[in-house]
């Protein structure tokens, strides 16, 4: 069994080896909520910007979409004239220690690449917009304080449990199919901490489809409705692929994402059908090449003509040699469900 495997079948569902764990989640919660309930009481000892602070979280481990809302408001507060700049931690990058500008606003630097995946990402899907890789926040504000004293918000991506840091405005997303999974907290289920924190919630961003669930509704946030929209397909040179060409040939997926089941139904809801879905960790590191050679012999087996990836997956492969596979990158952004209903929700909080 694969990790993938073993989280749906443990914790977003109550099993055997989640029921053993929950005595250990139980008091796992607990610390959490003292520690968060220390931070409100003791305000002093989280640092407090002259710049506005959003912070994109979520409360479930795993992905929930937070790099794609982040792009989303990014780009939607520049759009109203704000001057903006995001912080993320730069997982699994060269700078995650060491607190690193990766871009600014006359364009992305060339060691960007070695900032990690999704911090590369933000660099390459918002120009002009500055980008800071590293998991010291207090750091990567004052860094950004002191090079763009001119700035109105700072946007943290990943951070609602990073309490040292102050927020002003605190965006939860939830993911329709992970959900809340079995309910319970790490490492009984995919929970970081208890649904009570959403008490600290301003708005909780829910991605896909159904409804959301009601154990969301009763902490009484407003909420933000949308899921992820493909914008184009391309190839390895960046040149479109047409979807018609796509409907008429034998695809693949090919995935290291938090949320593999997300991807498979963004492509199902476009009208695609794939024969096999080639899922790898969050985060892999692509650079071995016996996976590469055992793909190529499956690829070859079963007549694959395209192998679809998501952008984030594209950030690391690109970067390997002779990669011979005949790769789609699917590029998609975060739409609202109903525009004008969320944006009056928006609207008084980012007026100029």
């Amino acid at each position: 069994m694969n990790l993938q495997n073993f989280i749906e079948n443990n914790l977003w569902k109550r099993s055997l080896l989640s029921y053993l764990l929950y005595p250990v989640a139980v008091k796992y919660a607990f610390l959490l909520k003292l520690r968060r309930k220390f931070f409100e009481l003791f305000p002093s000892f989280s640092y407090k910007s002259k710049i506005k602070i959003i912070s994109i979280g979520n409360i479930v481990s795993g992905g929930s979409g937070k790099t794609p809302f982040t792009i989303f408001l990014a780009k939607y507060l520049s759009g109203k004239g704000y001057k903006i700049a995001v912080s993320h931690r730069g997982y699994k990058g060269k700078f995650e220690e060491d607190n690193k500008l990766i871009s600014d606003r006359n364009g992305v630097f060339d060691f960007a690449e070695d900032a990690g995946d999704e911090a590369f990402l933000l660099s390459q899907k918002l120009a002009g917009i500055p980008v800071i890789a590293g998991k010291n926040r207090r750091l990567s504000i004052r860094i950004l304080e002191k090079k763009f004293p001119d700035l109105d918000h700072i946007i943290l991506d990943d951070s609602f449990q990073h309490l040292q840091v102050e927020h002003d405005l605190d965006f939860v997303v939830f993911n329709e199919i992970g959900g809340i999974g079995n309910g319970f907290v790490l490492p009984a289920g995919i929970l970081r901490e208890s649904l009570s924190a959403l008490k600290s919630a301003d708005f909780i961003v829910f991605n896909g489809e159904g409804d959301v669930p009601e154990k969301l509704k009763k902490y009484k946030k407003p909420v933000l409705k949308g899921s992820y929209q493909i914008v184009r397909f391309y190839d390895l040179k960046g040149t479109d692929v047409p979807k018609i060409i796509l409907e008429s040939s034998k695809i693949a997926l090919l995935s290291g994402i938090g949320m593999p089941k997300s991807f498979e139904k963004t492509i199902l809801r476009a009208g695609l059908k794939f024969e096999h879905h080639f899922r790898f960790p969050d985060h892999f590191d692509y650079r071995n090449n016996k996976i590469f050679y055992d793909l190529k012999k499956k690829i070859e087996k079963n007549k694959i003509d395209y192998l679809l990836t998501t952008e984030k997956d594209f950030v690391k492969l690109r970067l390997l040699e002779d990669i011979a596979f005949p790769f789609v990158v699917v590029e998609i952004e975060f739409q609202f469900d109903q525009k004008k209903q969320s944006e009056l929700l928006l609207n008084p909080l980012f007026s100029v």
